[in-house]
């Protein structure tokens, strides 16, 4: 029996016997990392959507603070026949018609310019002023769940595009022209749709999957050399036990510590990407998806208690002039910097997340007016009393913070994001620096 068992192990068909258990472990360890690429590279175009988003949104607000801007009159830029407006087309003294525009209609000619681009954008609403500005079928399909207040935005790949849609809403600006079809302030505008080609998250991910892919077949082979050594080893064994005995050890410990050090590089890549699912990479705070996430969790704690949940919209005034003037490092260096003095102003049971670009939200529990606004001044103080290094030298900022507080009335996680931002905007508009308690 032990020569058959001898014999059997030294057969060359023997070494096969590791190579279908190895294939197993292999092969599921590469198809949860291939699912994981996919879920980092969606996340990375996501945000590539909300970044365009609010670029665009950003320029919306200059042209709705400064009451619309004049451009000239031309054949590809004629008078806006939707606007109802004194002086909507003037002369200059140097007789040039100028003619103005306001947020939709420049918004309308920058989808139009980049129209058939890597990148495009439509403006687009369920109650038109535009005829033109009418929703194809998927941007329907959104605008309608946008409205129901399930979301913040609606990510969805059609056909060869990847599809992004975040709402607008109503502010003061905004009044003078749809205030006749019925809007009030913070009612649902409509929303802005942004596009571009799946090949693009393809680019993101393609190198990731070689990597992936390469570096499986290496564990493949390797645990499958290793495994069959072992065997080999083993029937050596037992053909002499003195003389074989110290191979066997040797050869176990090496597979021992390769399939070790194999399985410690890829759970430490699959850490990396789970951290990557819930954090700001540049930041290092929790990103969006996270705080809105908590934001929802919260809320059903707080519909019936007498204390509130505050919820503050944290903003960085002036942050495009830092880009501007010292160039993104230094504003990446200002975002690091401003995010360390939020964390060591807040208690552990507050949260930070970032909303996007200089945004930030934070959540405080167990709050009422006066804890809200305390907190949001401590904040706000903090902010301007740090300095912020650079390879520009030391820089120092100021922030604008607006607050929205639960009632007793049911709340949606949507409408006090909506609030806390319309303060925050009222912040801005009254000099900056400050904070401001959203009233209903």
């Amino acid at each position: 029996m032990r020569q058959l068992l001898i014999k059997t192990i030294l057969s060359p068909w023997a070494l096969l016997i590791p190579l279908p258990f190895w294939a197993a472990v292999v092969g599921l360890i590469h198809l949860n990392s291939h699912q994981l690429i996919e879920s980092a590279g969606y996340e990375m175009a996501r945000q590539r959507g909300e970044v365009a988003f609010n670029l665009v949104q950003a320029m919306r607000h200059w042209n709705t603070e400064h009451g619309g801007v004049y451009a000239p009159l031309t054949e590809r830029t004629p008078e806006n026949p939707y606007l109802d407006t004194p002086e909507k087309t003037i002369t200059s003294p140097a007789g040039v018609n100028l003619t103005k525009l306001n947020p939709a209609y420049m918004t309308r000619q920058l989808g139009e310019i980049m129209q058939g681009s890597d990148l495009e954008i439509n403006l687009t609403s369920e109650r038109l002023m535009n005829p033109d500005n009418k929703p194809d079928a998927w941007e329907a399909e959104a605008l309608q769940t946008l409205g129901q207040g399930d979301s913040q935005e609606q990510v969805e790949i059609v056909g060869d595009r990847f599809r992004y849609m975040a709402p607008l809403y109503m502010e003061e600006g905004c009044m003078s022209c749809h205030a006749k079809m019925g809007y009030e302030v913070g009612d649902l505008r409509g929303g802005l749709s942004v596009s571009f080609p799946v090949s693009y998250v393809e680019r993101l991910t393609s190198s990731l999957h070689r990597e992936s892919l390469l570096t499986h077949l290496l564990a493949f082979l390797l645990l499958s050399v290793t495994g069959s050594l072992a065997i080999f080893g083993l029937g050596r064994l037992l053909k002499s036990l003195n003389t074989e005995r110290s191979q066997r050890e040797i050869i176990i410990n090496e597979r021992t510590a390769s399939l070790s050090e194999e399985i410690t590089r890829r759970r430490a890549s699959q850490d990396q990407l789970q951290y990557l699912a819930h954090h700001d990479e540049l930041t290092g705070a929790r990103n969006r998806r996270w705080i809105l996430q908590q934001l929802k969790d919260l809320l059903p704690a707080y519909s019936k208690q007498s204390d509130h949940l505050a919820v503050m919209l944290l903003d960085i005034d002036h942050f495009k002039k830092i880009n501007d003037t010292y160039g993104h490092d230094a504003g990446d260096e200002v975002l690091k910097g401003f995010v360390k003095t939020l964390q060591n102003c807040l208690r552990e049971s507050d949260l930070l997340g970032r909303y996007g670009g200089e945004e930030f939200l934070v959540l405080v529990p167990h709050s009422n007016e006066q804890t809200a606004i305390q907190v949001a001044e401590r904040l706000r103080e903090a902010v301007a009393q740090a300095t912020y290094f650079s390879q520009a030298g030391n820089l120092n900022i100021t922030a604008s913070i607006g607050i929205a507080l639960t009632s007793t009335q049911p709340t949606t996680s949507e409408e006090l994001v909506n609030q806390a931002d319309t303060a925050l905007y009222q912040a801005k508009t009254a000099g900056r620096n400050r904070s401001v308690i959203w009233k209903g």
